[in-house]
């Protein structure tokens, strides 16, 4: 059966699977050991829904973090996602002769050097380092070819490619409820941002379910990505920040000001962002907005505690209700302006 064929079969829903030559050995392994740079589109959309009607165990391990003694065991069939790297290389050299198979998982154009002369200089050279360069060794290694697509396929015919399908799980197809959680600080916020950091992550732990979004340079994205579900936008002019938020729904707005000379100079004016947004603001408990926010009637008033914090973002993550109350009190008292 062709390629196109196999992704015919796999994409029908309830079908048995039917295990194409070239996976033969992943789909009779002890464990499906996946080595990748975090997670990524194409392992969610592709490789991982693969892997798992194959059957076994799929166990995935992050090759930024070197492998320890014993991480790869006899029977794994281990499969290599885009890049490898070079303590990872060597492992697996030293446990191949164990390993029920090896395979190298692309799902773009990384073995031609014509192809890599197109991108920008510098990402060219990283996808030479981690992939194209070693091509020759996977060869050596009797590695298994997985493709994306139909096209590198046909390009690399030679290599006996499996093609996996594009075959995504029902949940990542569907919106899923979520709580949007914004704080529209500016550069002059840098320690209210470093405070946040661990109100915030504690915050992704408890509640699946909420997104944050915040604005910061470069440094303030190092320091966020790490965290699940966390966007860190590029600061804005205030045209395009008025645009952007009449058109962005949230629904809390963290507002925390620490004690200091230039913050006791500032006015309440992030109750009106995020009251342009509908969302229920949470304020830190001393002026301006002390004896101008209502606590508990058209926002939340806060100490200078991250327990409390934590404890108030997730409880309004989850009170819809009391968020759309708060919301529409201070969308009233704003009504006449």
């Amino acid at each position: 059966m062709s390629t196109l064929g196999w992704r015919r079969l796999l994409r029908r829903s309830g079908a048995p699977l039917h295990v194409p030559g070239g996976a033969t050995e992943a789909a009779a392994a002890r464990r499906l050991v996946v080595l990748e740079e975090g997670p990524s589109a194409s392992a969610d959309y592709i490789l991982l829904p693969w892997l798992h009607r194959l059957g076994p165990p799929v166990h995935r391990l992050d090759m930024r973090q070197p492998p320890a003694a014993g991480t790869l065991e006899a029977g794994d069939f281990v499969v290599v996602q885009r890049y490898l790297h070079a303590a990872w290389r060597t492992a697996i050299e030293r446990q191949r002769t164990h390993l029920a198979g090896l395979a190298w998982f692309l799902d773009d154009d990384l073995l031609d050097p014509a192809a890599l002369s197109e991108l920008e200089a510098s990402y060219a050279a990283r996808l030479r380092r981690g992939a194209a360069n070693h091509r020759p060794w996977f060869e050596q290694m009797g590695s298994q070819w997985w493709f994306s697509t139909d096209a590198l396929a046909a390009k690399y015919a030679a290599l006996s490619p499996v093609v996996l399908p594009l075959a995504p799980s029902a949940a990542l197809t569907l919106p899923a409820p979520a709580v949007r959680v914004v704080y529209d600080g500016t550069a002059s916020h840098a320690r209210e941002l470093d405070w946040l950091l661990p109100v915030l992550a504690q915050v992704q732990r408890r509640c699946p379910h909420t997104h944050v979004e915040l604005f910061g340079d470069l440094a303030v994205n190092r320091r966020f990505r790490e965290l699940p579900r966390v966007a860190v936008l590029h600061p804005m002019r205030w045209p395009n920040y008025l645009a952007h938020t009449a058109a962005r729904r949230a629904d809390i707005g963290l507002a925390p000001l620490l004690p200091g000379v230039f913050n006791a100079a500032r006015g309440p004016v992030k109750m009106v962002d995020y009251t342009r947004q509908g969302a229920v603001g949470l304020y830190s408990r001393r002026p301006p907005y002390e004896g101008f926010v209502r606590d508990g009637v058209d926002g939340v008033l806060l100490p200078d505690d991250p327990a409390a914090w934590v404890d108030a973002i997730v409880q309004w993550a989850n009170d819809a209700d009391g968020r759309a109350r708060l919301a529409a009190a201070a969308r009233s008292r704003f009504a006449s302006g």
